[in-house]
């Protein structure tokens, strides 16, 4: 039961992030949203952003276009990468 809960705030908070990356062209507005929501940056570069919430088990890839904004996206669970090597590399464009 608990893990259910769990599971419903995970995917809650995934849908979330999925909608402010798709209405937020600015990076630092969506910087700042996720600092907001506990996340924590684990890369932070120019190319690429990684952010994870280590309690949730979810990541936020971001790759960077070098005007500020973001050319595409990848929102998960730690959990969905279980079996998928090598799949990660894709992104869910803009």
């Amino acid at each position: 039961m608990l893990e259910d809960i769990e599971t419903v705030q995970q995917r809650a908070v995934m849908v979330e992030i999925e909608e402010m990356i798709q209405s937020t062209p600015d990076y630092a507005d969506i910087r700042e949203a996720l600092r907001s929501l506990n996340f924590i940056p684990e890369q932070d570069d120019a190319d690429v952003a990684i952010w994870v919430h280590p309690a949730l088990r979810i990541f936020v890839l971001l790759q960077m276009n070098l005007g500020g904004g973001y050319a595409g996206y990848k929102v998960a669970a730690y959990d969905d990468l279980k079996g998928h090597e090598g799949e990660f590399a894709g992104y869910n464009a803009r």
